[in-house]
């Protein structure tokens, strides 16, 4: 996704230090380990704007990565930006958040975090890192909640068809962050296309920076019904799909436990793929 975002810019002139654990040469991406504070104060010198995307994306090995990479990590980042007069940050963050809210829920921006899974947590911490380093510093944060950035870029599920960001979308919403007013010190927004059938209202965003989405991922239900991801699990009554099911003990993903996970939270099953 980092690169998808960094070409876009780029297209538009921006000049962008890219930077990730596995440097490539030919694409213009230096190296950088977040988990190293040092080297990220090195590496923001004279930076306007940080776009935050190194993470852990899975949910195992929580000690072992999720901890340092994006815990410890993103605390470098804001250090790091505090340091240097950084003016903006812009968080990468995921609907995952929110994930146990019923896709039936009001889901606005301002809700309580409910995470689905370890890295929903730690994306969930790394959001109150900015609005801290928001209030206590003054630093412009904004965290984009994504819905699903997927690798072939089009949705493998019809969870995914609803909360799916397409590649010209991306490009699109994060340059509007950058460009978006200096008056706003915190935002938290939704990252989606304009997808029929969207859990979160993003009809906002015009007026606040500037997002129109183009794409809509009903334009991609056959490809999305045809990968079925977690098979036909991730289709269930809560925003985070399959992702609610994660067993820590295990580290897999039992979909046995989906009905008593629906009856503990009060859904019944005509909300189940809706």
């Amino acid at each position: 996704m980092g690169r998808c975002i960094t070409e876009g810019l780029r297209a538009s002139g921006y000049d962008v230090i890219s930077t990730s654990r596995t440097p490539n040469e030919e694409l213009g991406i230096s190296r950088l380990d977040i988990r190293d504070a040092k080297a990220c104060v090195e590496a923001f010198r004279g930076v306007d704007t940080v776009i935050h995307m190194a993470f852990y994306l899975r949910n195992d090995k929580f000690h072992e990565e999720i901890v340092p990479t994006n815990i410890v990590g993103t605390y470098n980042v804001f250090e790091a930006a505090r340091a240097n007069g950084v003016k903006r940050v812009i968080f990468g963050s995921s609907n995952h958040v929110v994930g146990f809210y019923k896709r039936t829920d009001e889901l606005r921006d301002d809700i309580m975090q409910r995470p689905d899974s370890p890295y929903g947590l730690s994306k969930g911490f790394c959001e109150l890192c900015g609005r801290y380093y928001s209030d206590r510093y003054g630093i412009s944060v904004i965290n984009v909640r994504i819905g699903s950035f997927t690798f072939d870029g089009l949705p493998t599920s019809l969870r995914t068809s609803k909360l799916w960001l397409s590649r010209d979308d991306t490009q699109q919403l994060f340059q509007k962050c950058v460009e978006a007013d200096p008056a706003h010190k915190f935002l938290t927004i939704y990252g989606v296309s304009g997808n029929d059938g969207c859990y979160f209202d993003i009809a906002g965003l015009k007026d606040l920076i500037g997002y129109v989405p183009r794409d809509n991922g009903a334009d991609h239900l056959a490809h999305a019904l045809e990968k079925n991801m977690y098979g036909g699990a991730d289709d269930c009554a809560f925003i985070g799909g399959a992702y609610v099911t994660f067993d820590s003990g295990t580290g897999k993903y039992p979909t046995e436990v989906m009905e008593t996970l629906l009856r503990a939270h009060g859904a019944n099953e005509n909300e189940e793929g809706s």
